[in-house]
């Protein structure tokens, strides 16, 4: 099982967000391989809000429109189920909470670390955790400070046998 958190970088790409999608065909052949071989995308919520607020401020009014309906018919099909990847992350937890905020001010200050990169990496971290596995997982991402979490899941084993 191989699975892929997307972060904003690639659903930019997939959308072709102007001066946002340099990767676009590199990330749409990628996209389609990962599709074929049935690798679990996920879909995390901070990469929805994110990727509406890029689009949000494209300056151009009938590009911003285009895109805003294009990202409609995106949410509406995760919304549906009929998208090949899965919404996740709509829970933060206090401890969630707690985490973001203890380690906003150091990682906003020395790797200009934004709370929605934070949060994926949150995610991924308990979607490991929790996720019984053989595989890869990763985040997947244009961005290099989130393009490094990338490891191997090995099979968790109960302590009761």
């Amino acid at each position: 099982m191989n699975v892929r958190f997307m972060d904003t970088s690639i659903v930019m790409n997939l959308l072709e967000v102007p001066h946002m999608c340099a990767d676009a065909e590199s990330v749409k052949s990628e996209f389609a391989k990962a599709v074929a071989e049935k690798e679990t995308l996920i879909l995390p919520m901070s990469t929805i809000i994110e990727s509406g607020n890029h689009i949000a401020h494209i300056t151009n009014g009938t590009i911003r429109r285009e895109k805003a309906l294009k990202f409609q018919e995106f949410l509406k099909k995760t919304a549906r189920e009929e998208a090949p990847w899965t919404f996740y992350g709509v829970e933060l937890t206090k401890e969630d909470l707690e985490f973001l905020a203890d380690e906003f001010p150091n990682r906003a200050l020395h790797m200009g670390m934004g709370i929605g990169d934070m949060s994926i990496i949150r995610f991924y971290e308990k979607y490991k955790e929790t996720t019984p596995g053989i595989g890869r997982i990763m985040i997947w991402s244009t961005d290099a400070h989130l393009a490094g979490y990338r490891e191997m899941m090995t099979m968790k084993r109960r302590k009761n046998r």
